[in-house]
């Protein structure tokens, strides 16, 4: 349906025929090996997780509680089930 509507206009039509796109042959015939690709996927970088905690001073101080509450809490635990 695009299409028609790119024929029907004459002035549309020529100036996209105008248009010219060269793609060097270079990124066209190399193609990567398995290996690369899979070095390429481990080197990739990635997003940290803990990011929006650890820029926040609400957030750093809940990653040095929450860790001492756990255990305190494990260990309450274990002591009330012997």
């Amino acid at each position: 349906m695009l299409k028609d509507e790119f024929q029907k206009e004459q002035w549309l039509k020529d100036s996209l025929d105008k248009d010219e796109v060269e793609i060097p042959k270079q990124l066209i015939t190399y193609k990567k090996s398995r290996w690369q690709r899979f070095l390429q996927y481990l080197a990739s970088p990635t997003k940290d997780p803990l990011e929006p905690i650890c820029t926040s001073s609400v957030g750093y101080t809940s990653l040095k509680i929450v860790p001492i509450v756990a255990a305190v809490c494990i260990t309450i635990l274990q002591i009330l089930l012997q």
